[in-house]
């Protein structure tokens, strides 16, 4: 009698056991979030004027970038990727980022540049070559992280995302001599932006270099003008200036211009002799009316 009472409390265990691993808890519910282009503002700030600004209304497709980047990131408890989007020019959708995430903070970040905009190790970009390979320079480039609570309301808001880059011309006034090649312009800068801090990455410090192939129609040309993007606006650095012949084993000269400082969104412009013997002076200009782009979502 008693193993039969014992078999019947086993198997009345089991079943309220099985009954109770059945139990589904609910699944976390999911709530839309959208951030829409909805123009740009132009801002324009001649030195030495006071700061006009106005709002032009664009289509989506006129916005100057090519690649638009959307991720957000989940802060706490640890810095979490949630989700990241992308899409180009062209596409069916630009400049639009829809997603469904569940409630809570988020840091969303958007990124806009030319298609050679990479994406590395979630959290860092910059641009790359055809290998994959982060090169030595930098596109037109904009940046923006926006801060978000997501509630059971959702949310669809506009974001304005500024210009990241800082621009640097060189404009070499006398006249290119016959003979020369190329031209080369190089300074320190960073291969990489780490996108939640928007500073450069210390570990990969490099020479940025802009090289223009001089050809036949350019050979007389004064006030020639190169012109290179950089994302180095915190520190001083020095801009090397070189041309070369036919033989690419070293250049026919050099200008090293000093302790030059670019802004984000601000235009530096060094003028100057390169070919000239003895006329080692650069003029160093600053112009912050650079028609100034802020791409909005």
């Amino acid at each position: 009698m008693k193993p039969k009472i014992l078999l019947c409390c086993i198997c009345a265990f089991l079943f309220f056991s099985c009954k109770k691993d059945k139990k589904v808890t609910p699944t976390t519910k999911l709530y839309p979030i959208s951030f829409n282009l909805s123009g740009f503002t132009q801002t324009q700030v001649p030195i030495g004027k006071a700061k006009t600004t106005s709002l032009t209304t664009q289509a989506a497709d006129t916005v100057p970038v090519q690649s638009l980047v959307y991720m957000l990131f989940k802060i706490q408890p640890a810095l979490t990727l949630i989700s990241q989007q992308r899409i180009e020019k062209g596409a069916a959708g630009f400049g639009t980022f829809t997603d469904n995430v569940a409630p809570g903070d988020y840091t969303a970040v958007f990124i806009g540049g030319s298609a050679a905009l990479n994406i590395y190790a979630y959290n860092y970009f910059g641009y790359a070559s055809g290998s994959g390979f982060f090169t030595t320079y930098w596109d037109d480039t904009f940046l923006t992280k926006v801060p978000i609570t997501v509630t059971a309301s959702g949310i669809n808001q506009p974001v304005t995302m500024k210009r990241r880059t800082a621009r640097l011309d060189v404009i070499l006034k006398d006249a290119i001599p016959a003979g020369t090649t190329k031209i080369t312009v190089s300074f320190r800068d960073t291969s990489q932006i780490e996108a939640l801090s928007q500073y450069g990455n210390a570990a990969f410090v490099t020479t940025n270099v802009t090289t223009k192939t001089i050809n036949a129609a350019d050979i007389g040309t004064t006030n020639y003008t190169i012109t290179a993007n950089t994302v180095n606006d915190t520190q001083l650095f020095d801009v090397t200036i070189s041309y070369y012949g036919a033989n690419p084993a070293g250049p026919l000269g050099t200008k090293i211009v000093k302790n030059v400082l670019c802004k984000t969104n601000t235009k530096t412009t060094l003028s100057g002799n390169l070919f000239t013997p003895g006329n080692n002076e650069f003029d160093i200009t600053v112009n912050q009316d650079w028609n100034t782009v802020n791409v909005g979502f």
